[in-house]
């Protein structure tokens, strides 16, 4: 795979908060703004205005006028990140970035930024870079001045008030918590320390109780007074670059952003630059072994390369990777993988500060591949002796150009929230010419030389790598994170290999992609009202065909879903099994058709769902057709290898094996489904069946697939009606041998009923016997899905949603994780709330109950006005207008999957929600969560590790906490329980005749 940037700046997971216009007043604008550009490059059919403007303490802003938007959002990135922590204080830039959601001068509750933002609609997040910190936050479109006038709150007089200090300590001590046993982070740091320490990269970035609380104490430091001192030496406004997008003129959100921004106080402060080395000549030729969390087997070989940011019209970074990272035929991976040592690869460049650029080669590696690492590398420097020899190659950069050119033309709008978060970011880039800020991703300028230079810095002095497997030896630790390890020198044997390389006939630059769309054709139409609904073109023993033209964003894209329902693949967890193992040998002997396809940017993916298999077609329209054409075929006459299946049953058990050492928080999808469902297992019990696979089971079973088989597809986008017929037509590649039957258009997944007005609870300890956070998943299951039901359980969630949050994390100090939702599967309606937490889960599940009474009181003293804002903020959520075509699909798509064909769904839930009145609300609460009669399945995923919160756990009452019947065989629990009804078709739908 190709990474254009493999990023060592892992953003943190923030906090994830879910916020009237006054008439705007002009004269509160005392100064004045700078217009520096007015004039930038778009996409075709981008209908927003722009402009770039500064103000007068010099922070540069972009406005975005965007006409249609449902949401407003604004961004803040400040050119400073954890680098500029001070030696003695790890992580103090990620600790400012938490203290300053925490109230302002002129907002000081620390709660209000985050209540706004809920009751309109609104979201925020913000991360800790190494060079940047980026605050962003969306909201419904009329409140921006509001949200904008909270957030400008953050640089214009933040309190950082004690209690707030002393609170968030915890939040970042749980934030790192909830990392120390995640092999990326572990691995990330460790690379961090073995690094030059005279370069801020070896850093511990993230923080925790002891560098922010025990240390700076025992050291007679005032962590607020350096918090202060860190703020004003870093947070200058000429370091800032702001991005707001909202529906109002360009002068007026340039009016706002003088208005609210332009007191953020300035030193003018230089951009830090970091010269030093980040890798001298002593960290070179060295192999760093490390002893992974989960059972994973992985080649990491990083070089020092020349610095290439600068170089963004050409990109050689870029172009490397496309061709190192490339999985087609006689490409690295697809000849490591004939040998049987890989299963991925990936390779992009990083940039950890100026002049200080790496590009690496990341190898998931099998059993053999491990035992073969040294030869492993040799073919690694072999396909680079062979790039050296055969670039540069214009044909290349001309295709990577017009796919990027393309792929600029006809970009779709995106999440607004990312879109000023990531242009905030890029502003600081400032060789990149502000006009071309939003083009930036093209190639617009061929530099060979520059591919040549590139290539030249790919040697075995210029080199290490990681080495990384639960079986090696180690004999030493990292300090923050415990990681094991150790370091030798590159081998004699390992040397001499490639000293020389030497070329092999089986390695080669990849052919000219058939794939890349050169016709762009569509007919738009003008004053056409986009329909909300497909059409049904066909309905019979066969299957449905959905069908819907493309009336909204006229691009030349199109998109197929092809559900086949197939009873065999998930009869029982031994042909679920299989079906894991078919989809993923299917998939790999497709491995040269798929990445063509990808790297034209046309999407096929092909996965096993609970009622068959899904494909999945999305892109250019004009090769879609030809893609799937192919695909079928090469579904059809798959073969299966002996050697390609026991590598694959090698990668699923390892796979499964791995899920339990997720995130606990992490692992509560697949504990709860396997509890809630009829068709579903725990991850134990396909472990367990994995194991024992058998080649033979393997190859009687393939025959066995498609013998009963039901199509639903939906044809969406720039297709024509035959189009769709004929796409419909191509399923039966896979129809030859299948058997017609009524049944098996109704097989769905369907979910259990627990009594009324009963608690069960089901407990299962962490398999990873180091990590100190247990999670807790609290459902409360309301009934028999319904629309009404629906329509009150997201209006409670949208109520309980920031209040939750700001008890049981920010008050209560819980967890890092806390979580709050409605929970509708397959044929019940649920509310739920997940802690993960160093306390025992016990006592979390009584601070949620706990929580659960004192909302009652919340709801019952709640104003009308705050009642109508919630659910005005809820429905305007479900009236979003799609922001692109892949939106729409997608809603069309599940609506199929449901099978209640309930195209309308959000629609009509907004009508319900509107309808809704607060006494409706208060006897949903006092009915189903917290009466007699509320109905419970909480599910206890137990640390191993000693409790050490078990002091602050004094005041639980043991008698009642845990609460509920203990399930302790699940089999025995869902075979005791009745299922609910899947959903019903919405109505009937006729069949479409276009010639009427």
């Amino acid at each position: 795979m190709s990474i254009a940037s493999l990023s060592r700046n892992l953003p943190h997971v923030a906090r994830s908060y879910t916020t009237l216009l006054p008439k705007y007043n002009p004269l509160r604008t005392m100064a004045t703004y700078k217009i520096l550009n007015e004039t930038f490059e778009k996409p075709d059919l981008d209908d927003r205005q722009y402009r770039f403007i500064q103000l007068p303490n010099n922070l540069q802003a972009l406005l975005i006028h965007d006409p249609t938007t449902d949401k407003a959002a604004a961004a803040l990135d400040v050119n400073i990140g954890a680098f500029e922590d001070p030696e003695e204080l790890p992580g103090l830039a990620h600790f400012c970035e938490h203290l300053l959601f925490m109230g302002s001068e002129k907002f000081p509750d620390e709660n209000e930024y985050s209540s706004y933002l809920s009751k309109h609609g609104g979201s925020s997040n913000a991360y800790t870079g190494s060079q940047n910190t980026n605050y962003y936050f969306e909201i419904n479109n009329e409140h921006l001045f509001n949200g904008l006038d909270r957030f400008s709150g953050f640089f214009t007089g933040p309190l950082f008030n004690k209690d707030s200090t002393d609170k968030e300590i915890n939040a970042v001590d749980s934030e790192n918590k909830k990392n120390l046993q995640n092999d990326v982070w572990r691995i990330y740091q460790l690379d961090k320390y073995l690094s030059n320490h005279e370069h801020p990269y070896h850093k511990f970035s993230t923080g925790n109780v002891e560098t922010l609380g025990t240390i700076p104490t025992s050291q007679g430091l005032n962590i607020r007074d350096e918090l202060l001192k860190f703020y004003n030496r870093c947070y200058s406004a000429n370091l800032m670059k702001l991005c707001i997008l909202g529906r109002e003129d360009l002068d007026t959100l340039s009016d706002w952003a003088t208005q609210l921004f332009q007191d953020v106080p300035t030193t003018d402060r230089e951009v830090p630059e970091y010269p030093t080395q980040v890798i001298t000549k002593d960290h070179f030729t060295k192999i760093i072994r490390i002893k992974p969390v989960k059972d994973i087997r992985k080649l990491e070989v990083t070089f020092l390369v020349p610095d290439m940011d600068e170089h963004w019209e050409s990109k050689p970074s870029h172009f490397l990777s496309h061709l190192i990272g490339h999985e087609g035929s006689g490409s690295l991976l697809a000849y490591l993988k004939k040998l049987g040592w890989a299963n991925e690869l990936s390779a992009g460049g990083l940039s950890v500060s100026k002049d200080n650029s790496y590009f690496s080669i990341n190898i998931d590696l099998t059993e053999k591949g491990m035992d073969n690492y040294i030869n492993v590398v040799h073919i690694i420097f072999q396909y680079i002796e062979h790039l050296k020899n055969a670039l540069p190659q214009d044909w290349i950069y001309t295709e990577l150009a017009n796919i990027s050119k393309a792929n600029f033309k006809f970009k779709q709008k995106g999440s607004p929230s990312s879109t000023v978060s990531n242009l905030a970011k890029k502003l600081s880039k400032d060789y990149i010419p502000v006009e071309n800020i939003l083009n930036s991703g093209i190639f617009t300028k061929n530099e060979p030389e520059k591919i040549i230079e590139f290539t030249k810095s790919l040697t075995v002095e210029n080199s290490r790598f990681m080495l990384i497997s639960r079986d090696l030896p180690t004999d030493t630790e990292e300090k923050w994170y415990g990681t094991e390890y150790s370091i030798i020198d590159y081998p004699e044997e390992l040397l001499k290999l490639t000293e020389t390389p030497g070329l092999k006939s089986s390695l080669h630059l990849p052919h000219p992609n058939e794939f890349v769309a050169n016709n762009f054709t569509v007919d738009k139409q003008e004053d056409i009202v986009p329909l909300n609904e497909p059409y049904l073109l066909q309905d019979n023993e066969n299957g449905k065909l959905w069908y819907k033209k493309d009336d909204r964003f006229w691009q030349p894209r199109g998109y197929i879903y092809i559900s086949l329902k197939l009873p065999h693949t998930h009869a029982s967890i031994l042909t679920s099994m299989l079906s894991t193992l078919y989809v993923q040998l299917v998939n790999d002997s497709l491995k040269d058709l798929e990445y063509d396809a990808a790297c034209a940017n046309l999407r096929v993916s092909f996965v096993k769902i609970s009622q068959g298999l899904d494909i999945t077609l999305t892109g250019f329209n004009e090769k879609l057709a030809t893609l799937l054409t192919r695909f079928l075929d090469g579904i059809k006459n798959f073969m299966a290898d002996k050697d390609r299946f026991e590598v694959f049953k090698d990668k699923t058990v390892q796979h499964l094996d791995n899920l339990m050492y997720e995130v606990p928080y992490g692992q509560m999808y697949t504990i709860y489904n396997s509890l809630s469902s009829e068709i579903s297992w725990s991850t134990k019990e396909k472990l367990d069946v994995a194991k024992q696979l058998t080649f033979e089971q393997f190859q009687a079973f393939i025959p066995t697939i498609f013998q009963e088989m039901y199509s639903e597809i939906l044809v969406h986008g720039n297709l024509k009606y035959e189009e769709a017929m004929e796409i419909d037509s191509l399923i039966d590649i896979l129809r030859k041998h299948s058997v017609q039957t009524s049944q098996v258009d109704n097989i769905r997944m369907r979910s259990y009923i627990i009594p009324n007005a009963k608690t069960f609870r089901y407990e299962t300890l962490l398999t990873d016997k180091k990590n100190v956070n247990s999670c807790i998943q609290h459902v409360t299951q309301l009934d028999v899905y319904t629309e009404g039901l629906s329509a009150m359980s997201g209006l409670f969630a949208q109520m309980i949603h920031e209040p939750c949050f700001n008890i049981l994390r920010t008050k209560e100090q819980l967890g890092y994780v806390v979580f709050s939702s409605s929970l509708n599967n397959h044929g019940t309606a649920n509310i739920r709330i997940l802690v993960q937490s160093e306390h025992s889960t016990p006592f979390l599940e009584w601070r949620i109950d706990e929580f659960y009474k004192k909302f009652g009181n919340i709801l019952t003293t709640m104003t009308e006005k705050n009642f109508k804002k919630h659910k005005n903020a809820l429905c305007k959520n479900l009236l979003q207008k799609y922001k692109n075509m892949n939106e729409e699909s997608s809603r069309y798509t599940a609506a199929i999957y449901l099978g209640d064909y309930n195209f309308l769904h959000r629609q009509k839930k907004a009508e319900l929600v509107e309808a809704l009145t607060k006494e409706q609300m208060i006897a949903f609460y006092e009915r189903y969560i917290n009466g007699p009669d509320a109905t419970k399945l909480v599910i206890h995923l137990k640390s191993q590790a000693e409790n050490k919160k078990v002091d602050s756990e004094k005041d639980l009452d043991n008698a009642l906490y845990p609460s509920g019947i203990l399930i302790d065989d699940i089999r025995q629990f869902k075979s005791a329980s009745f299922l609910a009804p899947i959903r019903q078709p919405s109505r009937k739908f006729e069949i479409y005749d276009p010639n009427k």
